[in-house]
Order: C-alpha cells, then sequence, then structure tokens
C-alpha cells in the first residue's frame, strides 16, 4: 500500500492552486493570509508557506504595501508563453520521436484514448481539458529523454494552464482531443521530422491567443 503524506503547507498549496487554475480566484485578485488562514483553519504561517510555494511556481505574487495577489497575465506574458511552447514543445516532439520505445508509444497512446474518452463527455469543463492537454504535451517532453527541457517544461507547467485554459474557453473538447491525434502518431512511428512540423502547428498562434485574451477581458468587464 502506497503511503501518501502531505504536510498542511502543501495541502494548503494544493488547495489554492485548484482555485486559481479553476478561475475561483480571479487573475490580479489579492489574497490575505489572515482571511486565508480563518477559512482554512490554519496559522498564518503555514498559509505564507503555502504561498510561497505557489509564488515560486508563478501564480502568485508579493507586492510590497500591498501584500499578495494572484498573477495578473498579459499579452506580453502570452507573448512569452507562446514562444515557450514553440521552443520547447517542437524539439521534444522530435526527439521523443527519435527516441520512443515501446513503452513510450504505449503511455502516449493509453493517455491519448482517455483524452479522447473525456472530450466526448458533454460535461467536460474547460479547465479538466487544459490540465490533459498539458499532460499529453509533459508527457512527450518526458519521452524526449531530455531532462532539462522536461524541468524548464515543468517549472512553468501552471502558467502554461491558464493559457490552455484561454485558449479553451471557446474550444470544442472533442477536437483539442482528436487535434493531437497526427501528433501522437508520428512520434510513435517514429517521424521526427513531421512531430516536430505536427507539434508546431498544434500551438495556437499567438495572435489567435492574444485576440481571445482581449475578448475574455472585455466579456468580465461586461459582466462586471
Amino acid at each position: 500500500m502506497k503511503i501518501v503524506k502531505q504536510s498542511l503547507e502543501e495541502q494548503a498549496a494544493a488547495y489554492l492552486r485548484k482555485l486559481i487554475l479553476d478561475g475561483k480566484y480571479g487573475m490580479g485578485e489579492k489574497l490575505v493570509e489572515s482571511a486565508l488562514a480563518k477559512d482554512l483553519e490554519l496559522s498564518r504561517s503555514t498559509v505564507r508557506m503555502a504561498l510561497n510555494t505557489l509564488a515560486h511556481e508563478g501564480l502568485v505574487i508579493q507586492k510590497p504595501y500591498v501584500g499578495w495577489q494572484v498573477i495578473n497575465i498579459t499579452e506580453n506574458d502570452l507573448w512569452e508563453l507562446y514562444h515557450l511552447r514553440v521552443a520547447l514543445e517542437t524539439r521534444s516532439a522530435w526527439l521523443a520521436a527519435e527516441n520512443i520505445t515501446d513503452e513510450g508509444k504505449s503511455r502516449l497512446h493509453d493517455l491519448m484514448d482517455y483524452y479522447l474518452e473525456v472530450g466526448r463527455n458533454e460535461a467536460v469543463t474547460c479547465q479538466e481539458i487544459s490540465k490533459l492537454e498539458l499532460e499529453l504535451h509533459t508527457l512527450i517532453i518526458e519521452l524526449s529523454g531530455n531532462m532539462r527541457l522536461h524541468q524548464i517544461y515543468r517549472n512553468v507547467a501552471n502558467q502554461m494552464l491558464i493559457y490552455f485554459n484561454i485558449d479553451h474557453a471557446d474550444y470544442d473538447p472533442e477536437e483539442s482531443a482528436r487535434s493531437h491525434l497526427p501528433l501522437v502518431d508520428a512520434i510513435c512511428s517514429g517521424n521526427s521530422a513531421a512531430a516536430s512540423k505536427l507539434a508546431n502547428e498544434n500551438i495556437t498562434t499567438y495572435s489567435v491567443i492574444g485576440h481571445k485574451f482581449k475578448q475574455q477581458h472585455l466579456d468580465r468587464l461586461d459582466i462586471s
């Protein structure tokens, strides 16, 4: 039996991380240590350590004389994340195709089948699809065999989830899954050139993601 032990700090960080990534806390929203400590029934020091963990993950920031707040993604952030995706995902797809093993093929096919199954569920949320896309790209980067690429991608994983959430807000979940099938097939067949090309084509361009971001911002202003 596998026993997983989490400290109170880790549990608090996991809880707050989920709220942020699920959109329960909006971008730029202030997070008050004392209020969070009261809600979570934890000490302020524990909450502070959890927030520090999330700060290292790029989800929250601490401003002098202001306190903690959720990061406020800007168009420039999206521009940087787009080019980071192009650099990491295209090269990793090429390497994964070069180094693919039978075990790697099995893992990719299993995850792809699950991705498709979830995408067909009419009740699936944008956040659930985003997490599956992140899981697929993370696996491809792991299968590249380049652990430094893998670590870099993991370091920005939560910011990537925000990027994917913006992209998937008006995207059909099943189509999101199906659009990755050619990429997985190319990797599993060892076609590195095709895998790299398809990985690049699979990334929503900055102009499109920027337009979606602006529209969602305007929609939030209309609601408020």
